[in-house]
């Protein structure tokens, strides 16, 4: 029999907490450290969608990337969703754990397995002299630089990264033609500081999701290519990514990714 306890010990071996930033929620979100364990539901996120599902698979813990509570809750009520979820949960006995920026720094976690999915090679962090801001103050940014081993337009790699990812549509910014061999990325809402450290980086393009208005347009005037490959479509592969690790760690253990899509599409 497997405890929760022991799944935890092993997930934070992997991703610890102390890695998260400062203003974010991991760890266990919902449940006892206590209960045994023998059916997992993976996700991105713990909707009443992903929640059904795990309900219906017969499930004992949720793993999630983006936290579940993520501000302070005054009451859990059938009014909030994010209670009413909680509430739910609670009465199906399941567990909720969430490792959210602790995945994404970790060696080997969210931005590593993006990198290698897009083909990255010689893929490294961000160093010290990359993470500096337009004023020149330092930062710590999440994210990775790698290079492709056979250089493309950057029409071909965005088309590329579209089909990899599976992503419905994407955006971008830059010269169609121009040439891409270094690729600095952050997978999901990566923001002004990460932009910075690709364009210190001497990236040929920056990938990410849920850029800004006005960190595309200093990204542009910086010259630096970009990508907005969708936050769902960069971050949904830790789903593949616990089931590998279920399968090398706990192998009696049944594990169910979600089914569930974006949000949101394109006509």
């Amino acid at each position: 029999m497997i405890r929760l306890s022991e799944i935890i010990t092993e997930l934070e071996r992997f991703a610890p907490p102390e890695l998260k930033e400062p203003w974010d929620n991991v760890g266990l979100m919902v449940g006892d450290e206590t209960q045994i364990i023998q059916k997992v539901f993976v996700c991105l996120d713990i909707t009443s969608e992903n929640l059904r599902q795990a309900i219906a698979f017969g499930a004992d813990l949720m793993i999630s990337h983006h936290p579940l509570i993520f501000t302070p809750l005054r009451s859990v009520t059938e009014n909030d969703p994010i209670a009413s979820i909680i509430r739910t949960a609670i009465k199906n006995n399941i567990s909720i754990y969430s490792m959210h920026t602790n995945f994404d720094k970790t060696e080997g976690g969210m931005n590593d397995l993006l990198a290698e999915k897009l083909g990255l090679e010689n893929i490294r962090p961000f160093t010290a002299d990359e993470c500096v801001d337009g004023d020149g103050t330092p930062f710590t940014p999440i994210g990775r630089v790698g290079t492709l081993e056979f250089p493309m337009p950057l029409e071909d790699f965005a088309r590329q990264t579209k089909a990899v990812l599976c992503c419905a549509a994407l955006k971008y910014s830059g010269d169609l033609t121009d040439i891409v061999e270094t690729v600095a990325l952050c997978s999901g809402s990566g923001g002004r500081e990460c932009m910075y450290a690709a364009y210190h980086s001497g990236a040929d393009v920056y990938l990410t999701a849920d850029l800004k208005h006005d960190i595309a347009m200093t990204a542009h005037e910086l010259g630096l290519n970009m990508i907005d490959a969708g936050h769902f479509e960069t971050e949904n592969i830790i789903c593949g990514f616990l089931e590998e690790f279920f399968e090398a760690h706990f192998p009696e253990i049944e594990v169910k990714p979600s089914e569930a899509e974006p949000f949101y599409s394109s006509l």
